[in-house]
């Protein structure tokens, strides 16, 4: 928007001067000739000049094409942010899962681990009674000599 109020103050400064300065000089011609001999890539950069400055001023936001494309960029960037935000809620997930998987790892050994010393001592008050019953008691002290 500020380029355009430049670019056109500009415009009429140049032809109120244009309106001064009638005869043209043999330097103008002489550029308007070097102008004419390299053509293309000065008329390149011309545009590219422009094209910059219009991203740079702001005036390309104020075009009818950008203007009209306006709720297409808005739903690309919801759904940029949904995506984002479901890879953080997977990713949080995964590790969630993997801490999970890694505690109940643990837990099966402490059970494997709860159930042999279970058994051992199934098998310890199993002999007691069977030496109970047939008549041998079991001492409650260390061995001694007679």
């Amino acid at each position: 928007m500020g380029n355009r109020f430049r670019e056109k103050v500009v415009e009429e400064g140049l032809e109120s001067e244009e309106k001064v300065l009638a005869e043209p000089t043999v330097e103008a011609t002489d550029d308007v000739e070097a102008t004419q001999h390299t053509g293309t890539s000065s008329a390149k950069g011309d545009k590219a000049a422009r094209g910059i400055g219009k991203v740079l001023g702001g005036d390309i936001l104020a075009d009818k094409l950008v203007l009209q494309q306006i709720p297409l960029v808005l739903l690309c960037l919801v759904y940029l942010l949904l995506i984002v935000g479901n890879r953080y809620r997977v990713e949080s997930l995964s590790r969630e899962k993997a801490a999970t998987e890694e505690r109940i790892n643990y837990l099966r050994e402490h059970r494997i681990q709860m159930q042999k010393q279970y058994q051992q001592s199934v098998k310890i008050s199993q002999i007691a009674e069977e030496l109970k019953e047939s008549g041998v008691g079991i001492t409650s002290g260390p061995p001694y000599e007679i």
